[in-house]
């Protein structure tokens, strides 16, 4: 089984998705692929198995509300 999901977040202004994207970096390098779109970062994940999927996205949104509340 294949599994994808992709998070968006949208914020303020571009500047903001580039801070979070670069941010997060570290922490996706082989598990997230992330692009942005204006103000928009998309974050797309892909696993073998549900849970690991759930895991990521959900260690990704943890961390994305850690760094949204340092930019704020």
């Amino acid at each position: 089984m294949n599994v994808r999901i992709t998070v968006t977040a949208e914020y303020d202004n571009h500047e903001e998705a580039e801070i979070v994207m670069k941010a997060l970096e570290p922490e996706n390098e082989s598990y997230v692929y992330s692009e942005i779109q204006g103000s928009m970062v998309r974050f797309h994940m892909e696993s073998d198995s549900i849970s690991t999927a759930l895991n990521t996205a959900d260690d990704l949104i943890f961390s994305e509300m850690i760094v949204e509340s340092m930019i704020r």
